[in-house]
């Protein structure tokens, strides 16, 4: 029987394969699996808000002006949707110093009402979560309290969620060492 060229080379290719290189190498059978550790469950507090709540909220002209204050400095950030589908919302952000003076020029980020939800997603072995009202600088709120620990336990971070008011926190106060370390609040709000 006479063989074919390509028949020869696929031969020749075959039993090289088969015989290997001559080299010390160590081939595992394709049978054995590695034991995969499975991934530790992680258990989140409900939400403050779904994605179709936040995207109801978050329309085209939307616009927060946000205080932000730590022992060292006050600063200001504005933060007004530019655009709004289905899918996201593009967001432009611009920063002021205490004084009112510009920081930063204006930049725009695009998020997913998916990624802007689960911003609030916290493990329930470090957080609480409790129905609270509050006074604020939009007015008595009522919401959620969420207290959300480090894994070294030196930071406590506490967000406080209006019920009316879907999206960001109103109010997050980080506590370093049992002293208040810096301040996030809304002070302004407005949608078309």
């Amino acid at each position: 029987m006479k063989m074919s060229t390509p028949c020869i080379v696929l031969l020749a290719v075959l039993c090289v394969v088969a015989c290997g290189t001559g080299s010390e190498e160590v081939v595992t059978e394709a049978t054995e699996e590695t034991p995969v550790k499975p991934e530790p469950v992680i258990t989140l507090l409900d939400r403050p808000f779904s994605a179709e709540q936040i995207r109801d909220e978050w329309v085209e002209g939307f616009h927060l002006k946000i205080r932000r204050w730590t022992p060292e400095a006050e600063a200001f950030e504005e933060w007004t949707v530019v655009s709004a589908d289905t899918d996201g919302v593009d967001i432009e952000s611009l920063s002021f110093d205490g004084e009112g003076g510009v920081v930063t020029e204006p930049s725009t980020q695009r998020s997913t009402w998916i990624q802007l939800r689960d911003h609030a997603s916290f493990p329930a072995d470090r957080a609480t979560r409790e129905a609270v009202t509050r006074d604020t600088t939009l007015g008595e709120l009522s919401g959620w309290l969420y207290v959300v620990g480090d894994p070294s336990g030196e930071v406590v971070t506490e967000l406080f969620f209006a019920e009316a008011l879907p999206g960001a926190p109103v109010t997050v106060h980080v506590i370093k060492g049992g002293e208040l370390a810096e301040i996030f609040e809304q002070i302004e709000r407005s949608r078309p």
